[in-house]
């Protein structure tokens, strides 16, 4: 990864045209590694456009620079491509469909912390036991590029860290976070700024959908779940980013290891998958590990935070079930 990261470096350097791409609906650690990596390059001279393929939600309408990303790819001529969050044409595919062929014949770079491959032909700097990928940018580009730092690209890669961690929740290498984080506070990142707005605001709908979410709690085994469609997003006039709120909180329900949020966008079921550490006897035993249980069903992110998605059939709730008792007996299986 040492030899990648030098290369990375000088592509970087030598680039002057660079085009940055966000996964589809971006999250805080999308956002911020974004808006960062923008500081930084600009600093540096950089012509940078950036693109994601649909519009953030309207939880980080407080960040500086979020009007900057663009929904619509211009297909220009780019020195550079520089995927961010994600790895896999297909998490962009929205941006990438018109001339798939476009980002096969560009050099590229790709900055993550998922699972999985990037383009056979680019540049991959990866790390799947970082927290973030804000964390993994932050770690090479303050090595690059110190004198570059200030404030603003700071606070952007602590909003991704908090973010991702959860506010400093989830995951377990808390000693190399907490040692970037300390490192971003020093060099000016605002944490009340991030987290007043992201962890602590929010809209009186968005409350009220919980309570939604809350009602329909089930347990099943050691499997905790709820469920909504999109129908009813609009009814509550909030996005699936807000929605998410609901799994912060059932996640802290003392008892079952495993939460699920399961939500039906589309013709898509999509199921957001999460473990909680095991201790003591339990932990002996062996591990919950959500990447595999969302690789068997389309999909995959993390052991411990794991999404999936399978096509929509018959009734929802009938589906939810089969879901339900598919992951159980995966669990059961692997302990």
């Amino acid at each position: 990864m040492h030899k990648n990261s030098s290369i990375a470096k000088h592509m970087i350097e030598h680039a002057k045209k660079i085009a940055l791409f966000g996964h589809m609906s971006p999250d805080g650690d999308c956002i911020g590694a974004m808006l960062g990596l923008w500081r930084l390059l600009e600093k540096q001279k950089k012509q940078v456009r950036y693109f994601v393929p649909n519009k953030p939600s309207k939880l980080f309408d407080f960040i500086k620079g979020i009007k900057r990303l663009k929904t619509n790819f211009d297909y220009k001529q780019y020195d550079l491509l520089i995927f961010v969050d994600f790895t896999g044409i297909n998490r962009m595919w929205i941006l990438s469909q018109a001339k798939p062929s476009y980002f096969n014949q560009k050099p590229s770079i790709t900055f993550d912390h998922h699972l999985g491959d990037g383009l056979d032909h680019g540049i991959l700097i990866k790390d799947v036991k970082s927290i973030s990928t804000c964390e993994i940018l932050f770690e090479h580009t303050y090595k690059w590029r110190p004198e570059f730092y200030d404030k603003e690209i700071a606070t952007y890669f602590y909003l991704g860290i908090t973010s991702d961690s959860g506010n400093f929740l989830f995951e377990e290498d808390h000693i190399r976070t907490f040692t970037n984080v300390l490192k971003l506070l020093k060099l000016g990142a605002d944490k009340d700024f991030v987290v007043n707005n992201l962890m602590r605001k929010r809209s009186l709908n968005s409350i009220k959908f919980l309570q939604l979410l809350l009602n329909r709690i089930k347990q099943k085994d050691d499997l905790l779940y709820t469920y909504y469609d999109e129908d009813e997003l609009k009814k509550y006039d909030i996005d699936q980013e807000e929605a998410a709120y609901g799994l912060h909180i059932i996640q802290n329900i003392d008892g079952p290891q495993m939460v699920l949020l399961i939500r039906k966008i589309g013709n898509i079921i999509r199921g957001s998958l999460r473990a909680k550490k095991l201790e003591g006897e339990m932990r002996s035993k062996g591990k919950i590990d959500c990447n595999k249980i969302a690789k068997a069903l389309w999909w995959w992110w993390h052991r411990l935070a794991a999404g999936f998605g399978v096509p929509a059939k018959g009734k929802f709730e009938q589906q939810i079930e089969e879901i339900v008792k598919y992951i159980n007996t995966m669990v059961k299986t692997e302990h």
